[in-house]
């Protein structure tokens, strides 16, 4: 599985009053899973460093022990006055390479970054904030800000960051890229990883990216500002009430509907599915004779419960056209000969022959 440094306590600078030129780096880290059930079960340095522009500095470095369940961090740091901002980064790369977001070099520790800061700039660094960074296979850089702490709501999960790879590998399979305009919806988007990969690397895309909880919306609001646009590509991001889809404004077609790690609450499963039905119905509609959207779902299994999502999917005229199963990486699992944990990629479509059934 993969596992996620986050901060308990955020990094903070203290300056020595002694030696001015010489500041402390603090933090409390943890290294999770996405779901903060269960911590890295083996040891691994977490190497720490400075980032301005394109260079990057390791300052030192901290090991996280088995059976630990959280680390402090504390880092003697020169700092000098420069015109280009800067961060911190935390990771467990020794070699301080920004994460991959390909199939077959995805990281089986996320690094955590803080948000850009000024050396002279009262030594402030972000306490809400902490970003997880991907390079693309274009050169851009996805950065994706979480909400610091223990919240799941407003975090990378794995199965986004699976269907994100799996898309960079396989989209131009699926819709070949220029061949027009693309647009996507994606559920339950909370940082809005999957929708804005689509904006990233699709020119000529519309994306809208929806959550129920006001505070996810906001953090995928501020990644969709940030983040690398492809040409031409628009993104907005809107709150979608599964158990109201009735009330979402939609005037357009979509070529996907998506989903990532969406299944995992059995109580919620029966309005995903109606707002997948009812999307899909409206879509077709607006789309006067054209095909409608596909379905495209990743799940990380966690509850036998999740299959009652497939069978009500299947109930109401929804057929399988594609399956793949990720294996995520994990360096322990494999050192001690444990079976990788998988994200598996479901692509959907209504068979129009089929009853549907509200």
């Amino acid at each position: 599985m993969v596992h996620y440094i986050r901060f308990l306590k955020p990094p903070r600078l203290i300056a020595n009053a002694k030696l001015p030129t010489r500041t402390s780096l603090t933090a409390l880290i943890t290294i999770t899973t996405d779901l903060g059930d269960a911590f890295y079960p083996g040891d691994v340095d977490v190497h720490v460093a400075l980032a301005e522009q394109d260079n990057v500095t390791s300052l030192g470095t901290v090991c996280w022990k088995s059976g630990m369940r959280c680390l402090r961090v504390e880092i003697q740091v020169a700092l000098h006055t420069s015109t280009y901002p800067a961060r911190f980064l935390f990771t467990c790369c020794e070699s301080l390479r920004m994460d991959s977001l390909q199939l077959g070099q995805l990281p089986d520790i996320v690094s955590a970054w803080t948000e850009d800061f000024h050396a002279d700039d009262d030594l402030k660094l972000d306490a809400d904030l902490i970003i997880r960074s991907f390079r693309l296979p274009n050169g851009q850089v996805l950065k994706i800000c979480e909400e610091n702490g223990e919240s799941i709501a407003r975090h990378i999960w794995d199965a986004g960051i699976g269907l994100a790879a799996w898309l960079i590998d396989y989209l131009p399979d699926l819709h070949p890229l220029g061949s027009k305009a693309l647009s996507v919806l994606e559920l339950g988007t909370g940082c809005g990883i999957v929708g804005l990969v689509f904006g990233s690397i699709v020119p000529h895309s519309w994306a809208v990216l929806t959550d129920l909880d006001d505070d996810a919306l906001r953090f995928a609001g501020i990644n969709a500002q940030r983040c690398p646009r492809a040409l031409d590509s628009t993104r907005e991001w809107r709150p979608l009430d599964w158990k109201d889809p009735q009330s979402f404004t939609l005037d357009r077609t979509l070529d996907f509907i998506v989903a990532s790690d969406c299944t995992y609450n059995s109580d919620s499963i029966p309005h995903l599915v109606h707002t997948i039905n009812e999307l899909e119905q409206r879509v077709t509609e607006l789309g006067d004779g054209v095909p409608g959207p596909k379905v495209l779902i990743s799940t990380k299994v966690r509850h036998p419960s999740e299959s009652m999502f497939f069978t009500l999917l299947k109930d109401h005229g929804f057929e399988k056209e594609e399956y793949t199963s990720i294996a995520m990486p994990d360096k322990y699992r494999q050192s001690t000969g444990q079976d990788l944990e998988t994200v598996d990629v479901y692509i959907f479509k209504r068979n129009t022959s089929a009853t549907s059934r509200s």
